[in-house]
């Protein structure tokens, strides 16, 4: 898991070739200008990356979301404007009664943990690797509130050895 802000991006290229043009993408472009929706074709996407702008609703009960993992993508989450999230993190395998769809690439989980409260403000953002479990906590913001979330697939590699 990785939390910044848009102003240090360019520390995070080189990871992978996909997690990279997700980062470019936020570097660049004005992405609070772009209505809610999903877009597929916004750049020149060689990764299979999905990006989406929400206009998440307001949550004031933390046991109102699930916790979610993704196996086959990276998510990468930014506030663009006019809100703030508390998200929680915690390693995935601290829970458990996971329940797995495929078609999805999504696992949902209403365990309880002990997690570390991540504040998304403005120009903030957070990555979150498949071994990330991550739930909203809280979110609060005024209307036009605008938050991206691109889907990055994973490639799988074979483990470091030491």
């Amino acid at each position: 898991m990785i939390i910044d802000t848009l102003d240090n991006l360019g520390f995070y290229f080189g990871m992978s070739k996909e997690l990279d043009s997700a980062i470019s993408v936020l570097k660049h472009y004005n992405l609070s200008a772009l209505e809610a929706g999903e877009y597929p074709d916004f750049t020149d996407w060689s990764t299979d990356s999905v990006l989406k702008i929400l206009e998440p609703e307001i949550v004031t009960d933390e046991k109102s979301i699930p916790w979610e993992y993704h196996e086959n993508v990276i998510d990468v989450q930014c506030v663009l404007k006019g809100g703030s999230e508390l998200i929680g993190y915690a390693p995935r395998n601290k829970l458990s009664g996971w329940e797995y769809d495929a078609e999805h690439d999504v696992a949902y989980s209403n365990d309880e943990c002990n997690y570390l409260p991540l504040r998304l403000e403005e120009y903030d953002f957070a990555i979150f690797f498949p071994q990330d479990a991550h739930r909203k906590i809280k979110s609060s913001g005024t209307k036009g509130y605008h938050k991206v979330v691109f889907k990055v697939p994973v490639k799988k590699r074979s483990r470091w050895s030491f």
